[in-house]
């Protein structure tokens, strides 16, 4: 019994190594502003210490998308230090900037931005978040919103540094691997309902 259970877990360890390497190689690259193709609109998951937002503000100037939708937003951030902090002029402010403040997590960003995409009947996003935060996001907003198409713009996070780092995209992997096996789980019982 025992030599069964230290195989078990002896191969867990190893398939979640090979799993988190198979992971870190996957990771989307990150691309120049001016490479990326026109979109209806932008949407930006709040995080990364504003590198995000900067990144999706550079493509709203760049006329990448009509509308930026900033999910997630805190509570108590109002507008003007929005604009002030990003150095966002008053014109796009007010045309092009929604703030998105329900979210609290990745699951929550996409329900905010499909409601957001519905209301404004926007079928082609930008979707702006770190590399290592790409692959978890991708899968919650194409779940809420599959009749959409999501490009991705991976940014750096460059807020966290060396050991810090790797904690990080390690606890971002695992996340990832709870939300693939619940879509698996997902499609095994549509499965079993046909």
């Amino acid at each position: 019994m025992w030599r069964f259970v230290r195989l078990f877990s002896a191969l867990t360890v190893l398939a979640t190594l090979i799993g988190f390497i198979i992971f870190l190689v996957g990771l989307p690259k990150t691309r120049a502003v001016d490479a990326m193709p026109r979109a209806d609109a932008i949407v930006v998951l709040t995080g990364g210490g504003g590198t995000r937002i900067r990144a999706a503000a550079a493509l709203l100037a760049k006329n990448r998308g009509q509308r930026l939708l900033i999910s997630g937003v805190h509570s108590t951030v109002q507008r003007d230090e929005i604009q002030t902090l990003f150095h966002l002029d008053e014109r796009t402010m007010s045309c092009c900037i929604d703030l998105g403040y329900r979210a609290r997590d990745t699951l929550g960003n996409a329900d905010e931005t499909a409601a957001w995409a519905d209301a404004h009947n926007y079928h082609r996003l930008i979707l702006v978040t770190s590399a290592w935060h790409m692959p978890r996001a991708l899968i919650e907003l194409r779940a809420s919103l599959p009749d959409t198409d999501i490009v991705p713009f991976p940014v750096k996070a460059s807020n966290h540094r060396g050991a810090e780092k790797w904690r990080r995209i390690l606890v971002e992997y695992l996340k990832y691997v709870v939300i693939l096996a619940r879509e698996a789980l997902l499609d095994l019982g549509t499965k079993g309902d046909e």
